[in-house]
């Protein structure tokens, strides 16, 4: 069992309030390290995914990792417990509950249970991952249409903007103020993040509300202000105490926010709340990130961008609360260095608002990906600059990678594998994972994260669920951990009935190291096959012999690959002789193969043919 010395708990949302205070007031002038985020995209394979279903308890895990051209993928996977034996694994266009063509081809990267390799991709792959658009499907001996399939989701958190204005308040209350913003949700957070900037309110905030366009219905209560300081309002809303489908809501933009004043108690300003994209930003403008930052902090504002589809242009806007702004720029540097300007953004006819579409190069999309895009204000206090803030995306960093008993200190000679996804969020507040295990010596006892590097034991920091074939979950960490686990410091160890103290273990990282061990099937022992007649009518005679007994099934194919004839059968060692009734088969084209599920195993014995 492994050692149950868990870092101390922490109150992670007085932390967070804390960092949010730092960050949108200005106080903490320290600037920003890079964090470089990675596209990393998983999809988990069942049968309940399949159209129609398939009744089947196959499974599957399949990453993709994208190198930072976005011009390959690292691909990992496992697959574990078909019906069949694999005849292939493609990679198709198509939303949840559709259909589509095929993107590539997976088949050649299949080695057993293990799916492993580098792939150059076509460009429309990471156009249709962003949208949800894209899923892989298996197909086996047992099923030739389609055994298990599974949609890609991104691992990133999710981000909305919304613009409030006071004509999109019904009626219109002809006020000059604006606010912009948006909510925030981090992966494994039990509560969304909001923060709006704005300026020109008539009276006193009394309260802040999101309202359901489709039912006209409060969200949830409305958060009463006791005064919003500095232009800011921002805070938490817990989930349990929400619709628990407000996130698939606010995909399908069904909410607005309202801010409710002294002098307008219906409502002052409002807007639609919209997500920015998965592959967008939602970020502060704040003077602590100017390099220097001025004495004394002012003013503050919010940035968003958006990507196009064909990832070729992004439109940004920009929204400051000061009425001083000169101009507002985009610059491209690192987070703790001043930056050339690109261009100056567009003021639009709201007050405080810019917005800017533009075209993007492959190298442009690299640097607003790992966090070199950043916004510039100028004030003619300032006119160095006055506020910045990096255009932070949403991506998490991530990883892909395997676990086996040879990753073990000492190595154990299990043949089980794994393969597992993990990401961290860019302020390393939450760990989210995902693992697939195969072959192990019992159900799990113990599951585990740990503190060590490769070749060392070291101190559990989470204990995982006990669930199988599939591992997921969630864990709070303490922000020290982002780097370590960044560096390859950490690891994940599964310990069964036979090996409590570990049979399976993996390094955290990018890459897959372990071999697929590929046992011997009962099938090699099969010699001596006969099948007659030939061609067959009413019946059919298949003869074998095998060195062992096992459980197997005799299956018939027809020329299109759909069953056609299906026998559980139990192997005995020795000669075996079994009889197939075919009267009801028509007359055609027919393949025998001789399969054992267990083993992922089959044996194409005779191709046939019925006559009338």
């Amino acid at each position: 069992m492994f050692p149950r010395f868990f870092h101390e708990p922490f109150n992670m949302k007085k932390n967070i309030y804390y960092f949010l205070f730092l960050i949108l007031t200005g106080v903490l002038a320290a600037p920003l390290q890079a964090q470089i985020p990675q596209m990393l995209f998983h999809a988990e394979l069942g049968g309940d995914e399949m159209l129609p279903p398939v009744n089947t308890q196959g499974k599957g895990l399949v990453s993709f990792l994208f190198t930072p051209d976005r011009t390959k993928v690292d691909v990992g996977g496992m697959l574990i417990r078909l019906n069949g034996t694999v005849t292939s694994v493609t990679i198709r266009q198509g939303k949840t509950g559709e259909t589509g063509p095929v993107i590539f081809d997976l088949t050649p990267y299949l080695n057993d249970r293990h799916i492993i390799g580098q792939v150059t991709v076509p460009s429309i792959l990471l156009p249709n991952l962003l949208t949800n658009s894209v899923y892989v499907e298996v197909k086996t001996t047992a099923h030739p249409t389609g055994e298990i399939r599974g949609q890609f989701a991104f691992e990133a958190d999710l981000a909305f903007k919304s613009l409030l204005t006071s004509d999109q308040v019904n009626p219109p209350s002809n006020s000059n103020a604006v606010a912009y913003g948006g909510i925030l949700y981090k992966l494994g957070l039990e509560d969304l993040i909001y923060a709006f900037a704005f300026r020109d309110l008539s009276s006193a905030m009394t309260s802040v509300a999101l309202y359901d366009v489709v039912t006209g219905q409060l969200a949830f209560p409305p958060f009463l202000m006791g005064g919003a300081t500095g232009g800011l309002i921002q805070g938490f809303i817990e989930l349990d105490t929400i619709d628990p489908d407000f996130l698939k809501k606010a995909l399908d933009c069904r909410y607005n926010v309202l801010i409710n004043t002294v002098n307008y108690p219906q409502g002052e300003i409002m807007g639609k709340l919209e997500h920015v994209g998965l592959f967008g930003s939602l970020a502060p403008i704040t003077s602590f990130q100017q390099i220097p930052p001025p004495t004394p902090p002012v003013g503050i504002g919010f940035s968003s961008s958006t990507p196009s589809f064909d990832l070729d242009s992004m439109t940004t806007w920009v929204f400051t609360n000061d009425t001083s702004t000169t101009s507002v720029a985009l610059h491209i540097g690192e987070p703790n260095e001043n930056g050339p300007q690109l261009f100056e953004l567009s003021a639009s006819a709201i007050p405080g608002l810019y917005v800017q579409k533009y075209a993007v190069t492959e190298q442009q999309l690299t640097d607003f990906a790992q966090g070199r895009f950043y916004i510039q204000v100028k004030t003619a206090a300032n006119p160095d600059g006055a506020i910045r803030g990096v255009m932070k995306n949403t991506m998490r960093r991530g990883y892909a990678f395997d676990l086996c008993g040879v990753q073990m200190v000492p190595p154990t000679s299990s043949d089980a594998l794994g393969v597992a996804v993990a990401s961290v969020d860019l302020a390393n507040h939450f760990l989210n994972y995902k693992v697939i295990t195969d072959g192990l010596a019992s159900a799990p006892v113990d599951a585990y994260f740990a503190q060590a590097n490769v070749g060392a034991n070291g101190i559990a920091f989470h204990g995982m669920p006990l669930t199988e074939p599939i591992i997921a979950g969630s864990h709070e960490i303490m922000a020290a951990l982002g780097p370590i686990i960044e560096n390859g410091g950490s690891y994940v160890q599964i310990g069964t009935m036979g090996n409590p103290n570990g049979e399976i273990r993996g390094q955290v990282r990018r890459g897959f190291t372990c071999p697929e061990v590929v046992s011997a099937t009962s099938l090699e022992q099969v010699t001596e096959v006969n099948v007659s007649p030939v061609p067959f009518n009413d019946f059919l005679n298949v003869s074998l012999t095998t060195k062992e007994s096992f459980e197997a099934r005799l299956i018939m194919h027809d020329i299109l690959g759909a069953p056609a004839y299906v026998q559980n059968i139990n192997i005995v060692q020795g000669e075996q002789n079994m009889a197939i009734s075919t009267l009801q088969l028509p007359a055609g084209f027919y393949s025998i193969s001789l399969e054992i599920p267990t083993e992922n195993a089959s044996v194409l014995l005779k191709k046939v043919v019925k006559t009338q």
